[in-house]
């Protein structure tokens, strides 16, 4: 008896998983109303799944005409369990120019579900100070648990929190440490503030070879003072051999993002090598 019970909960959640999956095929298929009614069909039976789907698609317009109203009808069905329907309640309230009572409710509620971006949206909020009265005590304390859940953005901005004093003392040790996490992770505004760090020796030794490191990770992503960094770099020898080709193309590259210093220095190159002029 106990092995068909299982087999019928088993079969019952196959089923449900289908039926949302045969939605998105649909959607995909530009056939709108017949997703919206297997998604309202499931809903019905507490398919939570279905119940997001229906708020993404009248919170994004996906097929169908955007209308918070209807997004915030489903969210708040799923929102007694679901992490991402509080999150994106509080998110329509908060675009909406809502209530500051209803934004933190719900970003709360979706914290308390293990939900590391409403965390960092709380903290942002108290940090902030536009929706309640700034609170830089509570705003540090949230970005610590966010980051103690490997939330990249919240380690930034304890980074930047302790490197500019906001609220504690300046510390560029932490700050500094906060930032290379953060690098670590991907993030490209820390991977800039990692470099320059390194480059002038704050909050850790001077290592220039490190600084042209970093700089280039965040050229890699496309952070056009990043570039000009590294074509500095390049053409001044500074933690790199001095390579005046690779200067240029990197200079070259931040000069046509009307980076006005790069010119500058292409315009040095000019007058010093013909080449750098053809």
């Amino acid at each position: 008896m106990r092995f068909l019970a299982i087999l019928a909960v088993f079969s019952i959640l196959l089923t449900a998983k289908g039926a949302v999956e045969a939605a998105e095929r649909n959607l995909q298929k530009g056939n709108i109303s017949k997703a919206v009614n297997i998604l309202k069909k499931e809903a019905k039976r507490g398919n939570l799944q279905a119940i997001l789907k229906l708020g993404d698609i009248y919170r994004t317009g996906r097929g169908v005409k955007v209308s918070n109203e209807k997004a915030l009808l489903w969210y708040k069905k799923a929102s007694q369990k679901s992490a991402k329907a509080n999150l994106f309640i509080a998110r329509i309230y908060q675009d909406a120019n809502g209530t500051a009572k209803n934004i933190i409710n719900y970003y709360q509620k979706a914290a308390k579900l293990n939900s590391t971006k409403a965390l960092f949206a709380l903290a942002n909020i108290y940090f902030q100070g536009k929706i309640v009265p700034k609170d830089i005590k509570k705003a540090l304390s949230l970005y610590k648990e966010a980051a103690k859940r490997g939330d990249k953005y919240s380690i930034y901005n304890l980074g930047f929190i302790y490197e500019n004093g906001i609220g504690v003392q300046k510390d560029y040790k932490k700050a500094f440490e906060y930032y290379l996490n953060a690098a670590q992770k991907g993030y490209l505004n820390a991977k800039y503030n990692t470099a320059i760090c390194y480059y002038l020796g704050k909050g850790v030794k001077q290592d220039k070879k490190e600084a042209f490191r970093w700089f280039k990770e965040a050229a890699k992503d496309g952070d056009i003072e990043s570039i000009y960094n590294v074509g500095v770099m390049y053409y001044k020898g500074e933690g790199v051999l001095r390579n005046k080709i690779y200067a240029f193309n990197y200079l070259w590259e931040a000069a046509k993002n009307s980076h006005q210093k790069a010119q500058d220095i292409l315009d040095k190159m000019c007058k010093e090598s013909s080449w750098a002029c053809r």
